[in-house]
């Protein structure tokens, strides 16, 4: 089960380790991010294509804990 978090890093409790932490985030392109970039080159934007996967703003948000690096929820762009 994962812990509702948001897209910076958040103070939880590791439902591992029990320990009282600050999640350790990870930004990860999902599926609309790939079907967003593909729509863009069919239009002939490949050059902000590419801008989606440098920048935060299209992709999910891994959050993890530091300590035991149990996976503790994902926030959805």
């Amino acid at each position: 089960m994962s812990t509702p978090v948001g897209p910076e890093p958040s103070n939880v409790i590791c439902t591992a380790c029990n320990k009282q932490v600050t999640t350790s985030v990870t930004y990860v392109s999902s599926t609309k991010t790939h079907l967003i970039a593909l729509l863009l080159c069919v239009l002939g934007c490949c050059p902000c294509a590419c801008c989606l996967y440098c920048t935060k703003c299209c992709r999910n948000v891994e959050h993890r804990c530091p300590s035991c690096n149990t996976f503790l929820g994902i926030y959805e762009r």
